[in-house]
């Protein structure tokens, strides 16, 4: 009696510490594996902070699920990926997607005509540089084109220094200051429909650095012949002199004269505008709509351009910034790094009118913090691994249990009572 009590606590023992034992065990198992990564574990553990990706011992579309349930979390999404791919030492660089044009302008055939660019030299650099355009332009008042010209190079500090006008057609030679070139070619062109351009210009550096040379020189020259002048005691030495002194002052004349003309060339640029009459065509616009403005890398960016007027037949070019650019009206570009990028949008219609826009991009490096996202991906990778852990105790300990506990009970009580019949016997002979 006392053996069967004593046989039932212990059961009731290892009833109640044998699923301690096995949940314990399973934790230890779970979060070992689970740092380690060990083969048949089960799964491959992340990083903290980065998303967590599982193993093949669960099915493809848990796995999925999980991973693709990283970004949902909050905004780190996109600086996990980077980091994650950073980690993996694979850093994409930056990509572009055209997406499909607008249903406005789905038929347009779009044109490779080039317009004449303008100076790319700035009238505010340093140098001697003249500057002059050439453009002829469709009006349909030529008289009131003209007076509008006028007024920009008026308003700017510059004059008109020719014009005429006849029933179709007008011309204005203006004179602006070269600081403000750019600005009044740009008001200019605005007054129609630019049919025709040209601009040049003209170094002249050295050539002025010469005359001013040559004006030095002429200018000692004459100081020595007055200073011969002055000490002739001849009247024929001194009426040769004169006359050498009136030719160097001639010179002067002529050299101070044509350093005068280059200097106005320098300080104020020549626009020449020719206005013919004729039908104008509503003038070209660019409007661009970009999404989202701001974000963690890598941040892919929606632009969509809309253009109107000018000549239809359009070409959008983009200019993203980070040394690459694309051909689209409507397309998705990638910032792999942190920056910020000041986007260039310009269309060029069949006539090669060109209108720019531009756009800031601010692209964030990872976030530095507490990451929710990550932990919860960590949390839920660390759960299921130690759900697998006990599992795998439990499928190892409980057959050894069993046979343990079946051992105890039956095995041992038939030993002893064989043993108590065997003494029961020998005490009887």
């Amino acid at each position: 009696m006392k053996l069967r009590l004593g046989q039932g606590k212990q059961l009731r023992i290892l009833f109640f510490a044998l699923p301690a034992v096995i949940i314990i065990a399973g934790i230890l198992v779970g979060i070992a594996g689970s740092i380690r990564g060990t083969p048949g574990s089960g799964y491959q553990a992340g990083t903290f902070g980065n998303d967590v990706t599982f193993g093949q011992a669960y099915p493809t579309q848990f796995v999925t699920t999980m991973t693709a349930a990283g970004p949902s979390f909050g905004a780190f999404a996109g600086a996990q990926a980077a980091t994650t791919a950073a980690a993996g030492g694979v850093v994409q660089g930056p990509s572009t997607i055209v997406l499909p044009p607008n249903p406005a302008s789905a038929s347009t055939v779009h044109s490779t005509t080039p317009r004449a660019a303008s100076p790319s030299t700035s009238p505010g650099q340093s140098g001697s540089i003249e500057f002059f355009s050439n453009l002829t332009l469709r009006v349909s008042s030529p008289q009131s084109a003209l007076t509008r010209a006028a007024g920009v190079a008026y308003s700017i500090g510059g004059y008109v220094a020719f014009s005429s006008s006849t029933n179709n057609s007008a011309t204005a030679v203006l004179r602006v200051p070269a600081s403000e070139y750019q600005n009044a070619l740009t008001q200019v062109e605005a007054i129609g429909n630019v049919t025709n351009f040209v601009s040049t210009s003209n170094d002249v550096t050295i050539k002025y650095t010469d005359m001013n040379a040559t004006l030095q020189s002429l200018l000692t020259e004459r100081d020595a012949f007055v200073r011969l002048l002055n000490q002739s005691t001849r009247l024929n030495t001194t009426i040769a002199i004169e006359g050498y002194l009136q030719g160097v002052n001639a010179q002067i004349n002529s050299v101070q004269s044509e350093i005068l003309q280059t200097r106005r060339l320098i300080d104020y640029a020549t626009i020449t505008a020719t206005f013919t009459r004729g039908t104008v065509l509503a003038q070209l616009s660019l409007k661009v709509v970009t999404a989202p403005l701001t974000g963690a890398t890598p941040l892919s960016v929606t632009f969509r351009a809309f253009e109107k007027g000018g000549v239809p037949g359009y070409i959008v070019i983009y200019n993203f910034g980070d040394g690459t650019n694309a051909q689209g009206e409507a397309l998705i570009h990638t910032y792999t790094k942190a920056g910020d990028y000041n986007t260039t949008i310009s269309v060029t219609d069949s006539s090669g009118n060109v209108k720019t826009s531009s756009v800031m991009i601010h692209a964030l490096g990872a976030p530095v913090g507490f990451d929710f996202a990550g932990f919860t991906n960590l949390a839920a990778n660390l759960f299921f691994s130690v759900i697998q852990g006990i599992v795998e105790v439990a499928i190892v300990v409980i057959p050894i249990t069993l046979v343990a506990a079946l051992t105890f009970i039956v095995i041992v009580p038939i030993r002893n009572r064989l043993r108590s019949i065997k003494a029961s016997n020998g005490k009887a002979a």
